[in-house]
């Protein structure tokens, strides 16, 4: 009998890349996120398209939370994080080998707007998690997905990438309830025995990328291509260095840190490669037949706190996981642009 895989926030980007990269591993997936989710992640594992109503689900634990897929090995479970009797009666009953724990509110803005709402998410969220397999000592390893958010300091401040042990002092409350998410995974590894491993996320890329600076600009260059937009791009900051991780690369170091990490350890998942967001535009630019004005500082597109540089030091998944980086950047820019060209020619109304 193959034993079980749960992925929260699974219909994210990183979600469903990861399931992309399970399926055809000897395990049964269990898909969540929470109810009346979009499924444009995962649509091509869907019998069909649209969002499901409640008579074309099917019953699991009595609950009309199920939908099936096309692969026999991936089922889909709609379960909101904050709901701790449904998320706990799942745990129990599936008693997963792993955990891959990537639901979350991953926003800096609406933390400010609301932060309550962002600390039920995560750090509720997350200890429902826990929880059961605390009460009914069950053995899952799980991987709790955080954030370089947390840090708050910049690389530009310490004059060298940001490794795992430097200190956290996020300035927002997404940062700070990813900070509280990390220490009650290594928490409840000291104090309970489950294992339990963190992965920090740098900027993350790719296929299906939406609302971040490399999908602003892949995107906007797609519409204008396809003749859906005006050939003007309005963008922000553009002296920003940042480090760029294909998600690809992301999900095989997601696998290494669950088969191999060590519990109670935090792994960053990063490139340790800078590149400035000008740059970055240069090489999306490069992919469009058409000529574009750029249009820089547009207010609008300027964040009211863009830290000058932010790199992470991978040396420690390197030295013990064997995690390389194989796909660079120019090449996940271009498949960003294939996928959104691909996307637009068939839904051009998504545009608006």
């Amino acid at each position: 009998m193959k034993e079980n895989i749960l992925i929260t926030g699974s219909n994210g980007f990183i979600g469903s890349h990861l399931i992309d990269y399970c399926i055809n591993k000897n395990y049964t997936i269990f898909a969540l996120d929470r109810p009346s989710a979009s499924f444009r992640n995962v649509y091509h594992y869907l019998l069909k398209e649209n969002n499901y109503k409640n008579q074309e689900k099917t019953k699991f634990l009595d609950e009309n939370i199920l939908i099936k897929s096309n692969r026999e090995n991936l089922k889909f479970l709609e379960c909101d994080l904050k709901n701790r009797k449904l998320l706990e009666k799942i745990i129990i009953h599936l008693k997963p080998k792993y955990i891959f724990h990537l639901g979350a509110q991953p926003y800096i803005k609406p933390s400010w707007e609301d932060p309550v709402n962002t600390m039920e998410i995560n750090v509720i969220g997350t200890l429902n998690v826990f929880e059961p397999l605390k009460k009914f000592k069950i053995n899952s390893r799980v991987v709790v997905a955080c954030t370089s958010a947390e840090f708050g300091t910049t690389t530009s401040e310490i004059n060298r990438p940001l490794r795992e042990e430097d200190p956290l002092k996020a300035v927002h409350p997404y940062g700070i309830s990813k900070i509280a998410a990390e220490l009650l995974a290594r928490q409840y590894w000291i104090n309970f025995g489950i294992e339990s491993v963190v992965t920090r996320f740098f900027n993350q890329t790719g296929p299906r990328r939406m609302n971040d600076v490399t999908s602003d600009f892949i995107r906007k260059i797609v519409l204008i291509e396809l003749g859906l937009s005006e050939p003007v791009l309005e963008v922000g900051n553009l002296n920003p260095i940042r480090d760029f991780t294909d998600v690809r690369d992301t999900v095989e170091a997601l696998w290494l840190v669950a088969t191999r990490g060590r519990p109670g350890e935090t792994y960053h998942v990063c490139s340790g490669i800078q590149t400035q967001i000008r740059s970055l535009l240069q090489i999306a630019l490069s992919f469009s037949n058409t000529p574009i004005k750029v249009k820089e500082n547009t207010s609008e597109k300027l964040r009211e706190t863009d830290e000058s540089m932010m790199i992470g030091d991978n040396s420690k998944i390197k030295r013990e996981l064997g995690w390389t980086i194989k796909i660079p950047l120019e090449k996940s820019l271009k498949d960003m642009f294939d996928y959104w060209m691909d996307y637009y020619k068939k839904k051009p109304q998504s545009s608006i």
